[in-house]
């Protein structure tokens, strides 16, 4: 199975552009791996509304990249901080009505619901899964293989006790930033501390990106630091901007 985990299936590996080169130079290629299990994480619990705000920031990337409906599947349990709403969605750039939000009873309904939609026929551009439970990684192989044969995205979005190994391509931890404001003090940018905490065949780092609301893209509003070093990634310290 761990073979086939580092097979493209015969295809060549494709990416999801964030338009951030700097970023990119981490990543094993041009941007996110497709055909991938990638898993969002935040830093603590106060920080899950910032770090579903990244996720569905980068499911917005992919909708202006690639085909078919952006499929979102949420377990009740894990919906502490409510679900998303249309002018949430509209500041990302996320169109509602290429999005599918599937409510499920349960972490392990989720799970089912999210390898049951990478094994059809849905040609979905990505998917995400919000759950509340730990993803041992069993499972995580079961959706690493899925998300491979469809060559879908897969975002998981996890909570900050998050523990255990996983098939993940690739780990991020995010936490919030203060928003970038104009001369009026209205906000201008949303802005995120971004850690990528492991990549495979890549390389650990840190930045403070924001989202530009009128281009509708990423940007770096500073570089905070690079963890990365010889010796190994090594676990960034993040903490919560207030």
């Amino acid at each position: 199975m761990a073979q086939l985990e580092n097979t493209w299936l015969g295809a060549p590996p494709a990416y999801l552009s964030l338009g951030l080169p700097d970023l990119h130079e981490h990543l094993p290629g041009p941007g996110l791996p497709c055909g991938a299990l990638h898993e969002v994480i935040a830093a603590m619990h106060a920080d899950t509304p910032a770090a579903t705000g990244f996720t569905l920031a980068v499911m917005a990337c992919a909708l202006r990249a690639r085909r078919g409906p952006a499929m979102l599947v949420v377990s009740r349990q894990a919906a502490d901080f409510g679900t998303p709403y249309g002018h949430g969605l509209r500041a990302l750039s996320l169109d509602a009505g290429r999005l599918l939000l599937v409510e499920a009873r349960s972490g392990k309904d989720a799970l089912w619901a999210l390898e049951e939609i990478l094994r059809s026929d849905a040609g979905a551009a990505v998917v995400a899964g919000v759950v509340e439970t730990d993803l041992d990684l069993t499972m995580s192989r079961r959706l690493n293989l899925a998300t491979a044969a469809a060559g879908t995205p897969l975002l998981m979005l996890r909570p900050p006790a998050a523990t255990g190994i996983s098939a993940a391509t690739t780990r991020w931890r995010i936490a919030a930033a203060p928003a970038r404001r104009d001369r009026f003090g209205a906000i201008a940018g949303t802005r995120w501390q971004v850690a990528l905490e492991r990549c495979r065949n890549g390389r650990a780092g840190q930045w403070e990106l924001e989202w530009d609301h009128v281009a509708h893209r990423f940007g770096v509003a500073e570089v905070v630091a690079d963890r990365a070093s010889a010796a190994g990634p090594e676990r960034p310290n993040l903490r919560r901007a207030v």
